[in-house]
């Protein structure tokens, strides 16, 4: 079997079905590829779609758990993951038709470890074709992993890459049990390990666009909760940033790139911040720790080309001036009342 599809489903009943249909209209043998889908403690009709559409696509397999998250869930699909590759896909979000027989033929003959491609914001189910299709040999060239996260304004979000499992098992890579932004160290750490990457200009994956996004949820329980996985993710980074230095890797890119990445989680808890009703003392507890972990001042995040726009640059002005950041969180905080 050529491929697994890994969907990590809780209360999925509204897309669920949209997923499917979407890795079902794939230009691969149904014998070549299996969906593995994870309901990780539904309460509504999840796990009765997925069942209904096993019925009639039997490459469809229905893995039922108590709720643990969405990281234990992707570990649970990849126990019974039986392809030579693996992508996660989220069960509100799709996929183009008739893209993974292009990334498969990639990935066999070149054999990579990891294979990157486009994303395509969309708030229907209806973007069902990819725009920019292009001749297979138009594929960047093969870089090892470190060379990637050099090159490349990398995604975190693992939904960007299919990954070959053998390599994936042999990295010890594994999600933990965190709600928020594990990916942004889980990715990573797969690059940091891998020999043969490339990316291709393929736009396969459909990201839902969400109104209930983790941004508009201001309840103290769920901000001190993304506040607390987001300074794991910074503390995270700082770990595999110095493993690289320690283990000889000297891609300065690479290196400057992850640090960047750090400081930008950083930055989203500043701004996160700014908007609640939490006291200041724990800001300044944060960034204490922030600074420890060279995360803040925020020195690394304007010296690379991916967060240069204007806005990024006068924010992080301010940001990294503790005196004026705190002046501008009290006139926010008076200025909405």
């Amino acid at each position: 079997m050529k491929l697994s599809i890994i969907i990590p489903a809780y209360n999925a009943e509204e897309y669920i079905n949209c997923c499917l249909e979407s890795c079902y209209a794939q230009d691969i043998n149904s014998v070549d590829y299996e969906i593995v889908v994870v309901d990780d403690g539904s309460k509504d009709r999840t796990a009765q779609i997925v069942t209904d559409c096993a019925l009639k696509q039997p490459q469809t397999r229905l893995i039922s758990q108590e709720n643990q998250g969405n990281g234990a869930a992707r570990n649970t699909g990849i126990t019974h993951a039986n392809g030579t590759y693996i992508y996660f896909l989220d069960a509100d979000d799709y996929i183009a038709r008739n893209t993974l027989g292009t990334l498969l033929s990639l990935l066999e003959e070149n054999d990579l470890d990891i294979l990157g491609f486009d994303s395509k914001n969309v708030h229907t189910s209806d973007a069902l074709d990819a725009l920019n299709t292009q001749p297979k040999h138009e594929m960047d060239p093969v870089r090892t992993g470190i060379e990637f996260l050099g090159t490349y304004n990398y995604k975190a979000e693992v939904w960007w890459y299919i990954v070959k499992k053998t390599f994936y098992i042999e990295s010890g890579a594994f999600f933990y049990d965190r709600k928020f932004v594990q990916d942004s160290y889980f990715t990573p750490t797969l690059f940091s390990k891998a020999a043969r990457t490339a990316f291709i200009k393929l736009d396969v994956h459909r990201y839902r666009k969400s109104i209930n996004s983790i941004t508009r949820n201001t309840s103290e329980a769920h901000l001190n909760k993304h506040f607390k996985d987001l300074s794991f993710s910074v503390q995270k980074l700082y770990d595999l940033r110095h493993a690289l230095m320690q283990q000889g890797v000297t891609h300065k890119m690479a290196l400057k790139r992850l640090h960047a990445k750090q400081q930008r989680y950083v930055f989203i808890v500043i701004v996160r911040f700014i908007r609640s009703r939490l006291p200041l003392s724990q800001l300044k507890a944060m960034l204490s720790e922030f600074s420890k972990l060279e995360a803040y001042p925020m020195d690394k995040f304007m010296t690379i080309p991916d967060y240069k726009s204007v806005p990024y640059q006068l924010l992080t002005f301010i940001f990294n001036r503790s005196g004026l950041l705190y002046s501008i969180i009290k006139f926010y905080r008076r200025l909405k009342g």
